[in-house]
């Protein structure tokens, strides 16, 4: 197929899988295309309607960078869908668009479905960068700790809390440590994280040690044993998977294996 027609169809197709709701705008009853308008398409990008309507016809419009991420924005693309589109128009994706980490409104909607069950985000560098609200109940607030208090790694040897929420301190610090390692590829270059990494190796004798193993530890699923401080212990079984919209990124859910620990979630979510 000509990659103007494959763009037009691909643009068309993204449309009319969206809900004018999702944009705070009106749904009539009687609406006479799925998903939404391409005058409101091309309002919310902020080109013409006339413009957009030949660039879903097929016609050669060249867009520039700037309009194909507009539109990136507005049809709420993965990264994959964004180099893709990127392709058919025979434009480069800013390098920024490859390593940006952004929490998509599709993945936040499915971590706040998840409560009462734990479920976050980490990077490829175990900062926690998405949550809901149960995560931030039993592990604290994250949307008051800076980058760094975020990172998993660094917590484990910092944060006396975490120590004492931690059944299995040890085997918990261990494994986000091989973790890290095995992650290594990803962040090298990435100053702020090789920072961490140089003040636990100075600081941490265990760090140091499991560090420099180089052992991988652990599975995706497993289960585990919390002692909170309000609700006491919490009974937990989890599983991780890697995201394929952020690279090197794990989306993790914790749920609970009793209906006692479902009810203390519950309460935590509550208060």
């Amino acid at each position: 197929m000509d990659k103007n027609k494959e763009l037009g169809l691909f643009l068309k197709k993204k449309r009319s899988t969206l809900r004018p709701e999702q944009f705070g705008l009106k749904s009539e009853k009687r609406r006479r295309v799925e998903g939404l308008k391409r005058e409101e398409v091309a309002d919310l990008a902020g080109v013409s309607i006339d413009w957009y309507v030949r660039i879903e016809q097929g016609q050669d419009v060249n867009p520039s960078v700037d309009v194909l991420l507009a539109l990136s924005k507005v049809l709420q693309l993965n990264t994959e869908e964004k180099r893709y589109l990127f392709n058919l128009s025979e434009k480069k994706m800013p390098i920024e668009e490859y390593t940006s980490i952004n929490i998509s409104d599709t993945l936040q909607k499915f971590l706040d479905n998840q409560n009462p069950n734990i479920a976050y985000v980490t990077d490829s560098k175990l900062t926690i960068i998405g949550w809901n609200k149960a995560a931030l109940k039993v592990y604290g607030n994250y949307e008051e700790m800076s980058e760094k208090e975020r990172n998993s790694v660094w917590r484990s040897f910092n944060d006396d809390s975490m120590k004492k929420l931690l059944d299995n301190w040890e085997g918990h610090s261990k494994l986000r440590v091989e973790q890290l390692r095995a992650n290594y590829s990803y962040y090298e270059n990435d100053s702020k994280i090789n920072e961490i990494i140089n003040e636990l190796d100075a600081k941490n004798p265990l760090f140091n040690e499991w560090w420099s193993n180089q052992g991988i530890m652990g599975t995706p699923e497993g289960q585990k044993l919390l002692h909170h401080p309000i609700v006491g212990n919490l009974y937990l079984s989890y599983i991780s998977f890697k995201s394929t919209d952020i690279e090197g990124a794990s989306v993790t859910i914790q749920m609970p294996v009793d209906d006692e620990t479902r009810t203390k979630l519950q309460q935590l979510i509550s208060l």
